[in-house]
């Protein structure tokens, strides 16, 4: 008898528990379209990924009963699809939604079996966003399937009742075709009344729905067959998606929407409690509004806790002011609502504003509907002065002035004013990151080394680091960058504790870290003897996006950027002995992003300094060729080694700054003979033939700048030979230990004597020249030419090895010299060939040849 009554009480329970969450179980509706799928279809094996696909997703929409209907049947192919496939879950809402089943049922050899047990069903409370403090007060109604075998369909049927009371019975929604398993019969259908005037937009090709009349009712169907998984992009922006999906709107305008938010956002007069804060901030402010606005604004993102419970109708109606108050918690709308409560009490027009925070400036694209944001903010007006505020955020310090918001990009701000569209959210004060790291490097491998790190953050990344301390105790902020630093470096510890410094006045947070290097010099794999440390600039390698590694080519989704972003990054780094690098600088600045690399050498101290700035949200499709090369050439200098030999004696000694290197002297005079016996010969070559020759024209005009140039050619070749240091022994010595960019030095010490026998064959023919142009020689006007054109193609090879050797990218002032060569050409050539003075001006033969024709 007991166990008898045990039973009843359980079902009892059971019954009231499936009651409490509005859960019944019910024949299917008689409102549904007709439809009938071909399930003899199969679909592409290959697609297959779980084990199992969907012969059957249907889904009909009824706008006036505020219902959806589907109907699922899941085919099982592997033993897999058991595991993933067996189990039946709906989301909803309890609070306004009622969930009734049609039928649960398993077909198997032509046999049916019916599963659906009420009793069976588990309500699970869902919280997917407990992370980020919000309750939304939906349950998961859960089934598990026994008995479910290889080659089973499964077969399941619901309606989900009721609508959220929030948006007044008016339509929207957006229909996605697209699923993580493989669908071979897709069907969606919405069921309207004639007088409801629903818009539709289609993306990504999806198709717009067949329309008919049934039933004295609206029938919009799509019927879709083999609807495959989409592959975007992970690291694509947020708002970047190729989900083919249809937006279904019966709103007309944005000015719709602000006049619902209005509606559900007017608080009512503030009570004793809000009253009495209103007057304390006022107290605190005096006469500055300014100050006030200041001051509301850091309590309620400070004093007023995030957490929402977001249930029913309070997923988009924010809870009275007062009661925010006194609970000292709420939600984006929540927040907002007080502090423009706030502000409007002490004449300070403020307004809410939502933003969707993924989609960002692309929610202009889509139909107008209360669903396309997911965020609200503050915006409010002070004289002159307008301020973007998010009110969930904590701890930003500052004046005003300097005040940050997230990159929104844009917002609907509530405010009946007549407007009808969205307001764009600039980017202004985006601070910057300031990082320097020195090291303090030993002269043996078994010595201990030093590591300084000083990082000062500004504005929005101050707030950010401010945030973050808060969050986590120093003892753990401490170990995290410990943990960081190790695996660049090796085994460290701490030399001191870690410190920061707060300027709240000037939004400037400094972390100042130092650590001991165990053993900083490493040996090197390839060759015996040396030693290598590991250069990385980990913070600004983490900051560039990576490009896809997937293979497919033809997807075209752009690439984010972190933004707005600002980082100056330098490594100092003391060396055991003077060092020397073959690295050179170089920019890269486009419209989305901005980089630079600056190498400086002074004896023992090297440094590397680093900036990077982004100016958009992503990198379009039609630019990551480029970037994927700008990437390559960054990374090149972002991580790298440096090595040196402790053991080799010629390692440690330093020549003097100004020793001679004995090789390339008489190399230098060698040349130099050459070149000028090959003038010599030149010098004696005559184009014109044997004539009377009567005198030659006078020098003027156009001549005189030919002649500037030909006598300051000599003096400008002389001193780039003595300032290039062409025989200075250091500079040879440090070529030859030269590490990083070039592994082989000796194609470093073939360009240094490549621009060393070229500057000397200038030089000479600049003598030449010079001679050519006194004695009105007829060879001058064709030397000349032969000149420039030689001057433009070393310009073009010299820059052109250059490039290649450092792995830069062309600038706009590395083209200079190519340019003024060019230009040199195009005005002289001309006239040295084709003009009458010059023709009647350099016609004298080589004295031997004059000597000859008059019997000498």
């Amino acid at each position: 008898m007991r166990f008898i009554l045990l039973i009843i009480s359980l079902f009892v329970l059971q019954t009231d528990l499936v009651a409490q969450h509005n859960f019944t179980v019910s024949p299917s509706p008689d409102w549904l379209a007709p439809y009938k799928p071909d399930l003899g279809k199969t679909p592409d094996a290959s697609e297959i990924s779980n084990g199992y696909f969907l012969l059957l997703l249907e889904e009909q929409h009824h706008a006036e009963k505020g219902a959806v209907y589907r109907h699922v049947i899941r085919q099982i192919v592997s033993e897999a699809g058991i595991q993933n496939g067996a189990e039946i879950s709906v989301d909803y809402d309890p609070t306004y939604e009622k969930l009734r089943f049609h039928q649960l049922l398993i077909r198997r050899n032509g046999e049916v079996i019916n599963k659906l047990d009420p009793s069976r069903f588990r309500f699970l409370q869902k919280e997917d966003e407990l992370s980020r403090f919000i309750y939304s007060g939906t349950f998961t109604a859960y089934y598990i399937l026994e008995d479910v075998r290889k080659g089973d369909q499964i077969e399941y049927g619901y309606t989900l009742e009721g609508v959220n009371p929030i948006f007044e019975h008016k339509y929207a929604n957006t229909f996605y075709f697209t699923s993580h398993d493989p669908i071979v019969n897709y069907y969606k259908a919405l069921i309207a009344a004639p007088a409801r005037d629903i818009r539709f937009k289609p993306f990504n090709n999806a198709r717009l729905p067949a329309r008919s009349s049934w039933k004295g009712m609206q029938l919009y169907e799509w019927k879709i067959a083999d609807v495959m998984p989409t592959d975007d992009d992970d690291n694509a922006p947020d708002w970047y998606t190729t989900m083919p999906f249809v937006q279904a709107s019966e709103y007309k305008s944005w000015s719709e929407i602000i006049n619902w938010g209005a509606k559900i956002n007017t608080p009512p007069a503030p009570g004793i409690r809000l009253q009495t804060r209103i007057a304390e901030l006022k107290k605190q402010s005096g006469d500055n509004k300014a100050l006030y606005l200041q001051n509301a604004m850091r309590f309620v993102q400070d004093d007023i806790r995030y957490m929402g419970i977001e249930m029913g109708e309070y997923s988009h109606r924010p809870n009275n002011p007062d009661k925010i108050l006194e609970q000292r918690f709420g939600d984006c709308k929540d927040k907002s609502l007080l502090l423009t409560t706030l502000l409007q009490a002490d004449g300070i027009k403020a307004s809410m504003a939502y933003t969707n925070t993924y989609l960002k400036a692309r929610v202009s694209d889509y139909l107008p509907s209360p669903f396309m944001f997911n965020h609200v903010i503050v915006y409010a007006q002070l004289g002159d002065s307008a301020y973007w505020i998010d009110p969930t955020i904590s701890y930003q310090r500052g004046p005003m002035s300097l005040h940050t918001v997230p990159d929104f990009q844009e917002a609907l701000i509530i405010k009946t004013d007549g407007s009808d569209k969205l307001t764009a959210i600039p980017q202004i004060n985006k601070g910057t990151q300031v990082i320097k790291e020195h090291f303090r490097l030993p002269d043996d491998k078994g010595k201990k080394g030093l590591l300084s790190i000083q990082s000062v953050y500004t504005l929005r990344f101050a707030d950010q680091q401010r945030d973050v301390f808060a969050n986590n105790s120093i003892k753990d902020q401490q170990k995290s960058y410990l943990d960081y630093y190790k695996n660049i470096y090796g085994e460290l510890h701490n030399d001191s504790a870690l410190k920061t410094i707060d300027d709240p006045i000037k939004n400037r947070f400094t972390v100042i870290e130092h650590y001991e290097l165990d053993e900083p010099w490493k040996n090197d794999t390839e060759e015996p003897g040396r030693l290598g440390i590991p250069v990385t600039a980990g913070i600004l390698q983490e900051a560039l996006p990576k490009n896809s590694k997937k293979k497919n080519t033809k997807s075209q989704a752009p690439l984010a950027l972190r933004y707005p972003y600002s980082l100056d990054y330098t490594i100092d780094m003391d060396m055991p002995i003077e060092w020397s690098l073959s690295d050179e600088p170089f920019k890269i600045t486009n419209d989305y992003y901005a980089f630079s690399f600056t190498p400086v050498v002074n004896g023992e101290h090297v440094s590397f300094h680093y900036t990077f700035e982004t100016f958009k949200d992503h990198i379009p499709a039609s630019y990551l060729a480029q970037y994927a090369s700008d990437r390559s050439k960054m990374d090149d200098v972002i991580s790298f080694s440096l090595f040196w030999s402790p053991d080799d004696p010629a390692e440690m000694a330093t020549p003097a700054d100004h020793a001679m290197n004995w090789v390339t002297l008489p190399l230098a005079l060698f040349f130099l003979a050459f070149f000028a016996r090959l003038a010599w010969k030149y010098n004696q070559y005559t184009i014109y033939p044997l004539q009377d020759i009567q005198g030659t024209a006078q020098l003027s005009g156009f001549m005189f700048i030919i002649g500037f140039f030909v006598f300051i050619t000599p003096l400008v070749t002389l001193q780039s030979i003595f300032s290039s240091d062409f025989f200075n022994y250091k500079v040879w010595y440090q070529l030859s230990r030269s590490t990083h960019t070039v592994n082989n030095t000796s194609f470093l010490e073939f360009l240094f004597i490549f621009r060393m026998v070229a500057a000397l064959f200038f030089f000479v023919y600049s003598i030449l020249l010079i001679a050519l142009y006194i004695n009105r020689r007829d060879t001058f006007p064709n030397a000349m030419v032969y000149f420039m054109l030689a001057g433009l193609l070393f310009q073009v090879l010299d820059a052109g090895i250059s490039h290649y050797l450092y792995k830069k990218s062309w600038e706009i002032t590395d083209l200079g010299g190519i340019v003024f060569r060019f230009a040199e050409g195009l005005v002289f050539t001309p006239y040295l060939l084709q003009s009458s003075q010059v023709k009647e001006t350099f016609i004298m033969p080589h004295r031997s040849v004059a000597g000859k024709e008059k019997g000498y």
